[in-house]
């Protein structure tokens, strides 16, 4: 039997990768891109992987109708939640219409490294607080794995605080801190292959997720300037990193997850469950930049 399987957040950073291999299996499952516009742009380009067998839909947590229309006759969920105040409401809507729906068979749910509950010592802050209330709310129902991402590589990609295409230098208030950055297409892949291929034996468990290795800033910097065939340079400092979101007219809201990083939040590095499922480790930094060459090459910088 084909698969049906819908993915919330199908238009991120994590979703669009996860889309984009399913769409090139030879068993052509169903994709259902969960979106509040199915006609934006980001919906189209996943579309266009495979018009055959991807098809963005409407989908509104606030919006019963749609999510039944959504979820009916789907047999497998992917959940990456947008990041709100309340995460909780918002994974309880979709596991009770998914619950409701009656023909879910299995949920892989993206949460954040170090979701725990409210009795953990210590006491876990709103953001893995609310992802962890979210893995609790599809495990009461159905047969649920949480992978539990640390940090993104493709910070360096979208958050223009932190690099701009081809300039010269990064702002990273982590000091010297070790931070285990983790490629988003790592963990589209495990997702997808959890998805895919269900097992009991990863039923009702969280994994921890990050990079091969934990680099420094500095020694980011010196990955860079070989890929780049430039010096670019790091610049630390939580005061450096906000001039620079003054100077480019944005928030700089990251400086808050940065500064987590700098404290050792993501230093960890355990990517077992990749080599155990997929084979292999996870994608090291200096791949990632390779694949992402144009972006930090060929620039006179700022």
């Amino acid at each position: 039997m084909t698969d049906t399987i819908l993915v919330t957040g199908g238009t991120g950073n994590i979703g669009a990768a996860f889309v984009a291999l399913l769409a090139a299996d030879a068993r052509a499952p169903k994709i259902r891109v969960a979106s509040r516009d199915h006609r934006s742009k980001g919906a189209a380009l996943v579309r266009a992987l495979n018009p055959e067998t991807v098809m963005p839909v409407a989908f509104d947590v606030d919006d019963p109708e749609s999510m039944r229309a959504a979820l009916a006759g789907v047999n497998k969920l992917f959940v990456i939640a947008p990041f709100i105040a309340d995460m909780k409401a918002w994974h309880e809507k979709i596991a009770a219409a998914a619950k409701r729906a009656g023909t879910i068979e299995h949920v892989v749910k993206s949460s954040v490294t170090g979701a725990c509950g409210p009795d953990h010592d210590p006491p876990p802050s709103a953001v893995p607080l609310g992802h962890w209330q979210g893995e609790e709310a599809f495990r009461r129902a159905f047969p649920t794995v949480a992978i539990r991402p640390n940090i993104y590589m493709q910070h360096f990609l979208t958050v223009p605080g932190l690099y701009v295409p081809r300039a010269d230098r990064f702002y990273l208030p982590t000091g010297r801190a070790r931070v285990s950055w983790l490629d988003a297409r790592d963990i589209a892949a495990l997702a997808a292959a959890f998805t895919m291929a269900p097992s009991p034996e990863h039923a009702g468990k969280s994994y921890e997720l990050s990079g091969p290795t934990a680099p420094t800033a500095a020694e980011l910097a010196g990955i860079l300037s070989l890929v780049a065939r430039r010096e670019i340079r790091h610049e630390d400092g939580a005061d450096a990193f906000s001039a620079r979101c003054k100077e480019l007219g944005i928030a700089d809201t990251a400086k808050h997850f940065y500064g987590q990083a700098g404290e050792g939040w993501f230093a960890k590095v355990d990517d077992e469950i990749f080599v155990r499922v997929l084979g292999r480790h996870t994608t090291s930094f200096a791949k990632f930049a390779l694949d992402h060459r144009a972006h930090f090459a060929d620039g006179a910088g700022d």
